[in-house]
């Protein structure tokens, strides 16, 4: 298993990304902590400067392992279940930018927020379609870009589409494609999960990416989340991807970043 923590140039105060501001700088910066990969956080990846990521990436040894899109949901408003066409059609297009940034980052794109919620529960039929179909067009361009998508299943509290291990499975069993897998977060199965390890092992072979949060959503060792049997259970299923950091940038940035690392490493 591998670690790496979150990034972005800019984002909210209580926003769950570490480490803000210049993307080179906070490479440069995860990689002298010892993190193995940093995941990007941005609203339009048309923004990013891939030449000069990948260039402070390859000076610094250190790997993008996936790039977070939820910025779109909560800045500018896109989905895939919003029953506007036109907000349905520019939340895909966004989502096929990420995947072609990702592409040149080698790097996996996560779907979280921006898979919307279902607005009116006497239909969940609708707005379920409405996903469906937005999720085949964006694995269509995925699987000719040969980049995995991550569906984040994210707790009750901000939205009732696909909020645990079960959803999640029922979901990308129905999808069918290999470069769709489930992303776990410990902060959502904190709320969603009766039992985290038994959540792991029924994810196996579909889990793709998991996200690293104590209870209160600080930094790993400052609730009462017990990460040394999510570990063990991540060992369990020889799980060898990604585990990144998501939490509060609380007390600061830079403490969040080192007391994750620091209390996380040791169990792996």
């Amino acid at each position: 298993m591998k670690l790496s923590i979150t990034i972005a140039e800019s984002a909210a105060e209580n926003a769950p990304i570490v480490l803000r501001g210049s993307y080179t700088e906070n490479i440069q910066k995860a990689a002298q902590m010892g993190y193995d990969a940093v995941e990007i956080h941005v609203k339009d990846p048309n923004t990013l400067d891939i030449k000069e990521i990948q260039k402070a990436c390859d000076k610094n040894n250190i790997a993008v392992s996936t790039i977070g899109t939820g910025m779109g949901y909560g800045i500018d408003g896109l989905s895939f279940t919003d029953p506007d066409d036109d907000v349905r059609e520019r939340a895909v297009k966004r989502i096929l930018d990420h995947i072609s940034a990702a592409k040149k980052l080698n790097a996996k794109v996560i779907i979280g927020s921006m898979r919307g919620t279902i607005i009116d529960t006497n239909d969940r039929k609708k707005y379920k379609n409405y996903a469906f179909e937005c999720f085949d067009k964006v694995i269509n361009f995925a699987e000719k870009n040969n980049v995995t998508i991550l569906n984040e299943a994210i707790n009750r509290y901000e939205t009732n589409f696909i909020n645990n291990v079960e959803e999640s499975l029922e979901f990308i069993k129905k999808i069918n494609s290999p470069h769709l897998k489930i992303h776990l977060d410990t902060f959502h199965m904190n709320i969603e999960e009766p039992d985290m390890g038994k959540s792991i092992l029924k994810a196996r072979e579909f889990l793709g990416h998991f996200h690293f949060a104590d209870s209160d959503r600080w930094y790993p060792g400052h609730g009462h989340i017990d990460f040394r049997s999510i570990i063990e259970a991540l060992k369990d299923i020889k799980y060898d991807g990604f585990i990144a950091f998501e939490c509060l940038p609380f007390p600061t940035p830079d403490v969040a970043a080192e007391k994750s690392i620091k209390n996380i490493k040791p169990l792996l």
